[in-house]
């Protein structure tokens, strides 16, 4: 089987092919040793976290202090949290008291691979108190860049070989996407990309317990991964092997259910503590729900003329988030049960999430980095990606100006200002969303179905992601 060229399939990548001397001919042979695509993708993925140290190495330099990282775009929670949560002092405390108490803000898994990290950094010191705090927290992030670039290169490799190998040049939707470049070294998140990365490679090679572990850690590295399995349920019962989702999505709960009781010394209190301290919290960064409340801080030229409310509170967010999760995943095994043509994974999937990190209470500006790995596998264009990535990009600016209004209110972003990204943002994110129903209601308009560079109409390629899925018979279908 012939491998799919990008700069013969795709508008955007042939453009860019000029670069490097234009696009694939039909007759061009087989690349072979380091240049088949893997290798190749794997070296992209490497410069492009080369880029996104870059980004950040004015705070690397002068340090990470408020309102300079604000200023110049160059936050991090990594050395942040080093230094609040004490993890390079004598005072450095266990993974379960520092989780136990939420300490680290971070999901478990998350904040537990960040504990581990910082305990490699204390070993590699010498005697505490022998460096000052910025040339510690400045290695802690350097060993976290290494960390989490290992994380980026193996989600690469992980979705290259879910694809097949026709598509596997897709997968440069994730390395070489620049969202990376602003976002991959705000936090861990890129931990959760590979291990969602891997839960979908193993479901695409029909293991489902493998499938349930890594997607029960991913699960405990960002929460709204969980919607994946949603995804994953609707096809199961389209196709009538709900017993083989039950195992992935049993197992993943199992996997879960263990992180809590191995991190937390009281694992239902915490998960109580959790609950409680969501519940009552207001709509943060980026999430929809907040727009009210930017309203109300916009000047009278603007809103404040005929919004008179305040805006929306803990619990009245928590209900409207809840809520809104129910209908994504309603919504989502209706699409999986309603198409003429049985949808692939990813695009459900990609719907899925998407849809899940508009409605949710939060969406921090790493949050689109969830989104790479399900984009490749769908097999989008490129040009949904960088119109997706244009709106992450210039929200990742802004919410920073924004933050640092609080400190020079003539040189921030106002409020009114930062309500139209967050707007612009989540209509791109929508974008996506509408782009993978697209692709599953007609399968003419999705790429991995029908070749663009050799076929004219649908061709008997179903799922290659699919896993026990792929080129089942319907067991259930709703006609609409």
């Amino acid at each position: 089987m012939s491998v799919s060229a990008p700069s013969r399939c795709d508008p955007v990548a042939r453009v860019a092919s000029a670069a490097v001397g234009g696009p694939a001919g039909r007759r061009l042979a087989p690349s072979r040793g380091f240049w088949r695509a893997l290798p190749v993708l794997v070296l992209l993925a490497s410069l492009t976290m080369v880029g996104a140290v870059l980004t950040k190495q004015h705070c690397r330099a002068q340090g990470w202090s408020t309102p300079d990282q604000f200023w110049h775009a160059c936050y991090s929670d990594i050395p942040v949290l080093y230094v609040s949560e004490s993890l390079g002092t004598g005072a450095r405390p266990s993974v379960m008291d520092a989780l136990g108490s939420e300490g680290l803000g971070q999901p478990p898994v998350a904040g537990a691979a960040m504990w581990v990290v910082s305990g490699i950094v204390d070993a590699t010191s010498g005697a505490r108190g022998q460096f000052e705090v910025a040339v510690e927290s400045r290695r802690f992030f350097d060993v976290s860049a290494g960390v989490l670039t290992a994380a980026l290169l193996a989600a690469v490799v992980a979705v290259a070989l879910a694809v097949g190998r026709r598509r596997r040049w897709d997968a440069a939707h994730l390395a070489l996407s620049p969202v990376l470049l602003a976002t991959a070294l705000i936090s861990y998140e890129l931990l959760a990309v590979a291990l969602l990365a891997g839960a979908l490679w193993a479901w695409s090679r029909s293991r489902p317990v493998a499938a349930g572990v890594l997607l029960g850690l991913a699960v405990g590295s960002r929460p709204v991964v969980a919607l994946v399995a949603v995804a994953l349920l609707g096809l199961s019962l389209r196709t009538g092997l709900w017993r083989v989702w039950a195992r992935t999505a049993g197992v993943a709960l199992v996997t879960w259910l263990a992180v809590r009781l191995i991190l937390f010394p009281s694992p239902l209190q915490a998960l109580t503590d959790s609950w409680q301290a969501w519940k009552d919290s207001t709509p943060g960064y980026g999430s929809l729900w907040l727009v009210p409340s930017l309203l109300a801080q916009s000047q009278p030229v603007s809103a404040r003329f005929w919004y008179g409310g305040t805006g929306i509170g803990g619990p009245t967010s928590s209900m409207i988030t809840l809520l809104g999760l129910l209908i994504v995943a309603v919504a989502t095994v209706a699409l999986a049960l309603s198409t003429g043509y049985r949808a692939r994974v990813a695009h459900l999937a990609l719907f899925a999430v998407a849809g899940g990190l508009l409605v949710v209470k939060s969406i921090p500006p790493q949050s689109g980095l969830l989104l790479l790995p399900l984009i490749a596998l769908a097999g989008l264009r490129w040009r949904d990606h960088l119109i997706w990535a244009g709106a992450e990009i210039a929200y990742f600016i802004g919410v920073w100006l924004y933050i640092a209004a609080s400190s020079d209110s003539a040189k921030g972003l106002p409020a009114g200002f930062y309500l139209v990204l967050i707007l612009l943002r989540c209509g791109a994110i929508g974008w996506l969303a509408v782009q993978a129903v697209r692709a599953a209601r007609d399968p003419v308009l999705d790429p991995v179905r029908v070749p663009v560079d050799d076929a004219e109409g649908p061709t008997d390629a179903d799922d290659p992601a699919g896993g026990p899925l792929d080129r089942r018979p319907d067991a259930l279908l709703i006609r609409t």
